[in-house]
Parts: C-alpha cells; structure tokens; sequence
C-alpha cells in the first residue's frame, strides 16, 4: 500500500507539472520557469530514498511538507485549469499552501481537551463517576525542538484531575533515545489510580534508519524500563484490578495487533486470564482494527482504548482520510452494548495537524442504573 500511494502520488505530480509547465509556467522568466520542477525532482529523490530503504523522520517529514505545500496545491490548479479556471486554480492553489502552512506553523501545537461519557448497567456503582485520562501517541522524537509541548500535555492532564490515566502506545518515532529526554516531564503525570500504558507499532523500534539485528529488542527493553522508572505501569499482555471500597475493574493492556506491516503481538486469552465474567473491564490496545477483529462480540470487554490512527492528521467538516483506512478512526463508537474509544494522537510523528488537533480526552464512567 506504501509502495502504491508513492507511486501514485510521483505519476499524479508529474502528470499536474507537465500540464501546468505547457499551460502557464513554461511562458514565465528564467530563472522562475525553471524552478517549476524543482519541487518534483526532489520528491522523486525523496521517494527512491525511502524506496530503497534510506528512511530518517526529516525526509519523512520533507516529504510530507512537499506534498502539503507544493503537489497537491498543483493537482487543484492543474485540475482547474483543464476546466478552463486557471485563475480561480491559482486562488485555489494559493489557499491550500496557506492551510499548509498553519497545520505545520500552529496546528500540530493546537492541543485540546476533549470530554465524552461512557454509560453501563455492569459498571459497580463506586466507580460511578471515574474519570479516565486518555492520551495515545505521544511521538517524543518530534518534540525534541518543542519539549515545552510536551510540558503543556502533562500540565493540561494533571489539571483535569483524572482517577486514572491511560497512554495506549507509540511513546517514540524509531528510536528509545527519543524518550530519555523527556522521562522526568512524563514522571510527573499523576493520578489517584496512576498512569497505565501499553506499546503501540513505533514502541518496537523497527522503523528509521537500519539499524542492527539487535538494536530494536535492545530500544524496546530501555523503553520499558524507562516507562517503569517513570512510575508508569506497563502492560504487555497482562492485566491490572482497581479497587474502590468493595467494588473492583479490570483495566487489560495488550502489546500491538495490527494488520500486516503492523506487528500483532496481542494475547487476550493471556491478558485476561483469571478475570471473572462478571468484571468490568477496559482494554488498552493500540490498533483501533482490533476492536472489530477480536474484542466485539467476541469477548465481554466493555470499552476499548486505542489510537494509531492520528486521523491522518487532518479532520475536515467531520471527515478525515483516516476512514479510508479505519473503520472506526476518531471518537467515540458503540455496537452491540460494547464502546471503542479512538484517541486521534496526542502527539504527532510529524509536525503538522489540520483539525485533527493534538488531543486529551478525559473518559467518564457512568453506571446506567445512577442516571
């Protein structure tokens, strides 16, 4: 799928230069003419590089710039002017390169918190009214030039006064030096019921550039470590019980299970050994697809956490091209008396957002029978 949008993304840029070349910028001065295809040739570069296996985050992030503010600005003017609008093409064009750049100026910076309520009959009713703290995809290595955005997050957590908060996965971009620089912010994120993390696909430290045969299972432990270090409770296919006078529940914590190029690592029957049917329980997992593939309908787990999604980072009148991919990629779900939470990242693998902006989200539970 990634080899096919780059592929598809090269032949629609060319094709879009071209006929902008012949319609408009091959009758400008030199050298202005000229530099018509400089955005092309680069994301040519950029796309052998990654194709051959030459991958950093800053020609991920290059790329993405190029394709914001330079090839899809050009495929609207270029489709325009085919309908004979060139002007109203360039006004376009001009416009989308304007968005770009705040969703890579401010957007990616823009956090929000946002609030939603979760209702049950099975819910004991001393955790009537438990408020949880969700927060996915942190992306530290992004922040390394902005670690005062990572400050805001703990402040904007700690302020909403959450029983419980929760991370469910991706903490770093490839490496777990990302996360070294920020374990003393993170440390301080506090709840009466603590912080509850799990791994997300980057956690594992695959991606980037090659690295030895090694290196990734080494980058995985430290992640771990430093996440316990931090006071955080890390779970990998296990489970943990709150309690609250004499009523308790289940918060279970499953490592990755995506689909293919995604590791599916995730163990339910081990995660939820020795949990009672009668248990009110809450699953951490990052791919928000397993909802769907293995916990609806075929378990009685009440709500579901996830993230990975990002929405793509952009979320446009209620759209995002996240629901091309996802069935569910943003928000709040329910089927079948069974609810999945999809946080949209609270941090950002590259610096730009688009109306999908950085969230918190603060859960409350609610016992049905107390409404």
């Amino acid at each position: 799928m990634i080899l096919t949008s780059l592929l598809i993304i090269c032949l629609l840029s060319l094709v879009s230069d071209v006929y902008l070349w012949y319609r408009v910028a091959r009758h400008w001065p030199a050298p202005w003419r000229y530099m018509h295809w400089i955005p092309l040739c680069i994301v040519s570069v950029l796309i052998v590089m990654m194709l051959t296996g030459i991958m950093f985050t800053w020609i991920f992030s290059l790329g993405i710039y190029l394709f914001l503010l330079a090839c899809l600005p050009r495929w609207f003017h270029a489709l325009m002017a085919l309908l004979r609008m060139p002007r109203a093409g360039m006004a376009v064009r001009i416009m989308l390169v304007a968005v770009g750049l705040y969703g890579i100026t401010f957007g990616w910076k823009r956090l929000v918190l946002r609030e939603t309520e979760v209702a049950s009959h099975a819910l004991p009713p001393s955790f009537h009214g438990f408020r949880i703290a969700h927060i996915s995809d942190l992306h530290l290595g992004t922040y390394s030039s902005e670690p005062e955005m990572v400050e805001r997050i703990v402040k904007m957590v700690n302020e909403a006064s959450p029983d419980l908060i929760v991370f469910t996965g991706d903490i770093v971009n490839t490496s777990s030096q990302e996360l070294r620089p920020f374990t003393e912010t993170l440390a301080r994120l506090k709840a009466p019921y603590g912080v509850i993390s799990i791994m997300g696909n980057h956690d594992y430290c695959t991606y980037g550039p090659k690295k030895s045969a090694s290196e990734p299972l080494a980058m995985q432990e430290e992640i771990i470590a430093m996440q316990r270090q931090m006071g955080w409770k890390l779970l990998m296919n296990g489970h943990a019980v709150l309690h609250n006078a004499t009523d308790s529940i289940a918060v279970i914590g499953v490592e990755n299970d995506g689909h293919p190029p995604f590791p599916a690592r995730a163990d339910l029957e081990k995660a939820t050994s020795g949990l009672t049917a009668e248990c009110y329980k809450i699953l951490l997992t990052h791919d928000p697809s397993h909802w769907r593939r293995a916990v609806l309908n075929h378990t009685d787990i009440a709500i579901t956490l996830s993230g990975h999604t990002h929405a793509m980072h952009m979320r446009i009148a209620g759209w995002s091209p996240s629901a091309l991919l996802f069935s569910e990629w943003g928000g709040l779900y329910k089927e079948n008396g069974q609810y999945l939470h999809v946080n949209t990242g609270t941090g950002s693998n590259i610096p730009f957002r688009l109306g999908a902006w950085p969230e918190i989200t603060i859960i409350t539970l609610t016992s049905a029978d107390a409404r």
